[in-house]
């Protein structure tokens, strides 16, 4: 059938949980704060929008440095 071993597939799915979960967290929060802040400029969504792309990039950060030493599988 298959021919990866199991501690691989467990490295992978982790990886790619770890990758995933807060990129679609990020990408929900810069949505919502996107539409609302388009729809009502000058209500303080300006600052959730700003927080939300910074919380999506320190994620996508964390996420490259945390296996920044990672041997191919």
């Amino acid at each position: 059938m298959s021919s990866v071993e199991p501690h691989v597939k467990s490295k992978l799915k982790t990886l790619i949980r770890t990758f995933l979960m807060p990129t679609f967290v990020g990408k929900a929060f810069v949505i919502y704060f996107g539409l609302h802040y388009s729809m009502y400029p000058g209500e303080g969504y300006g600052y959730g929008l700003v927080g939300s792309l910074a919380f999506t990039l320190i994620s996508l950060v964390r996420f490259a440095w945390k296996y920044r030493n990672q041997e191919e599988f």
